[in-house]
């Protein structure tokens, strides 16, 4: 057994389910903490406690069974390296037939386990590699064909069918020129020429489509390189026909270029008096991601926020009557569905008889300065270690459910205060770090016993405080402070240790209509001070001596 470079463990039956060793060979010996000293020990005495559980029961299992037992476990080395292994237990039985011996022979795994999650990774990222070129190819808004090194096309993407009208089993095999108009046929050779000696080109050219139609095309043209190798081409190409119409009509109209040439960076938007969007600037698609022809023809309300679509009327109705500009902050969606803040500035246009043209207006994106606000807003009412509710808010939610008691004379309310039992230990002994993260961890448990619209708030250090509004009675407001000591009691968990956190508290009950936030603060911290008097673990309800 010292000759092999398996570890092995003989352990002694005694007393039917107790193991002692009996035997550790060398290569045990240096792959675990374990010595010739273990030797007489039993398993409890030489493993720790989770250890020393989960071995026991297997060895029972043996004893139990009279079958070897086979199972995988992982531990690890002096030099802190984590290593897997496979045990297999083997039963050595008396002339009586009694279990005497047990022997443990541990082989190391650890190659095959990493090349498990090896081989897993690889796969997951050749998956996740062919998910994106799919998504990338086959979803794209621009079309893309593929061509073999002859100019022969070989794949096209859905949009290729929608802007040229010919179906893949037209247009695969076809040579990709074909298609291209007889004045831009000179154009397209030089690009795909170019295209096989490795360099990319930009441009654009006309095709005819299925209907025989003059479609202009924004195109880009790049080798698909594997190994060093041009193998074949991509083309990616759009349809740009409408756009060049829109640019004609924008030369021809010198006051809107002016307006587009000015106000590039703003969503540029005209509307007639029926509130029908006639004009959308091409910025719709940088700042909410839509194009900008699919807001022709609707209202100009589709796409705002239903909270904000009253307000935004009545300014577009009003500005007509008055001949006015308005200014209006909302809300409205982008092409993921999520709210942008926006700035809208409209103005009116009349033509020389004094008819409205069209309403413009200029909406810019707020979401920054909105989300800045609100994260100030944020940090003046709330902590920023736990995100909980901070003094000043708590006090605001306080003195309002104190207005609806003496206004309705609802059910009375509670303030509990709680802190965390020898905290200064924890931080002393562990650090700072585990400190603020048994102040989240206790937050987070006591939200957990509350109801919704009831609120926990850190009011400093290590003390916490809970407003339950209309808990009715003081039976029900210690029934949820013995619910919060015992969720405080499971186990901890902070760096490899477990720890033992309770928590003291002390209720105080709204009895007079005429109570302040002041008072109930106070005959709380005197209910929490008496239950630590106590001993600590324990809740203490404040009554008026």
């Amino acid at each position: 057994m010292e000759g092999l470079s398996d570890m092995v463990f003989v352990m002694k039956v005694e007393g039917g389910f107790e193991f002692t060793y009996d035997f550790v060979n060398r290569a045990a010996m240096e792959g675990t903490d374990i010595t010739q000293a273990a030797l007489g020990k039993t398993i409890q005495e030489v493993c720790a406690r989770d250890q020393s559980d989960f071995l026991y029961e297997k060895y029972k299992e043996v004893v139990i069974s009279k079958n070897s037992v086979t199972f995988e476990d992982s531990y690890i080395s002096h030099a802190g390296e984590k290593f897997h292994s496979k045990t297999l237990l083997t039963p050595l039985f008396n002339d009586l037939g009694q279990c005497e011996q047990i022997v443990g022979i541990v082989k190391d795994i650890t190659s095959e386990k990493v090349a498990e999650s090896e081989r897993r990774v690889a796969w997951d990222r050749l998956h996740e590699s062919k998910e994106r070129y799919h998504s990338l190819f086959h979803h794209n808004s621009d079309a893309i064909i593929s061509l073999d090194l002859n100019g022969h096309i070989t794949n096209g993407n859905v949009a290729v069918e929608t802007i040229s009208g010919y179906s893949p089993l037209e247009y695969k095999g076809s040579v990709w020129d074909s298609f291209v108009v007889e004045g831009d046929k000179q154009l397209a050779t030089k690009l795909f020429m170019g295209a096989i000696s490795g360099s990319t080109e930009n441009s654009q050219l006309e095709i005819h489509n299925k209907a025989g139609d003059k479609i202009c095309l924004s195109i880009k043209i790049t080798p698909l390189i594997i190994n060093e190798q041009v193998i074949g081409v991509y083309c990616i190409f759009r349809d740009i026909t409408e756009l060049l119409k829109a640019q004609k009509q924008l030369e021809e109209s010198q006051k809107r270029f002016q307006i587009i040439a000015e106000h590039a960076h703003d969503l540029i938007t005209l509307m007639d008096e029926k509130g029908k969007i006639i004009y959308a600037s091409p910025s719709y698609r940088k700042i909410l991601g839509y194009d900008n022809k699919e807001y022709l023809g609707k209202n100009f309300l589709h796409n705002v926020h239903p909270d904000d679509r009253m307000r935004m009327e009545e300014a577009f109705i009003q500005s007509i009557k008055s001949g006015e500009s308005f200014s209006i902050e909302i809300k409205q969606y982008n092409y993921k569905n999520e709210n942008v803040w926006s700035e809208s500035r409209g103005t009116p246009v009349f033509d020389n008889r004094n008819n409205l043209i069209y309403i413009l207006v200029l909406t810019r994106d707020i979401s920054l300065q909105k989300e800045y606000e609100m994260k100030l807003k944020d940090f003046a009412l709330h902590d920023p270690l736990t995100e909980l509710p901070n003094r000043r808010l708590f006090n605001e939610r306080l003195n309002q459910a104190l207005e609806t008691l003496k206004e309705k004379n609802k059910d009375e309310l509670a303030v509990i205060m709680l802190d965390i039992d020898r905290f200064k230990e924890v931080n002393d002994e562990m650090g700072h770090d585990v400190g603020d993260r048994v102040i989240i961890e206790f937050g987070r448990r006591i939200t957990q016993m509350i109801r919704e619209k009831d609120t926990v708030a850190r009011i400093g250090g290590d003390e916490f405080i809970i407003l339950l509004p209309n808990i009715g009675s003081a039976d029900k407001a210690v029934a949820i402070a013995k619910d919060i000591l015992q969720c405080i009691r499971k186990p901890w968990q902070a760096n490899d240790r477990q720890l033992f956190i309770t928590t003291s508290i002390g209720i105080a009950m709204s009895q007079k209509q005429d109570n302040t936030a002041v008072s109930l603060f106070k005959n709380a911290d005197i209910a929490l001070y008496e239950a630590k008097n106590r001993g600590r673990d324990s809740y203490n309800l404040w009554k008026n001596k």
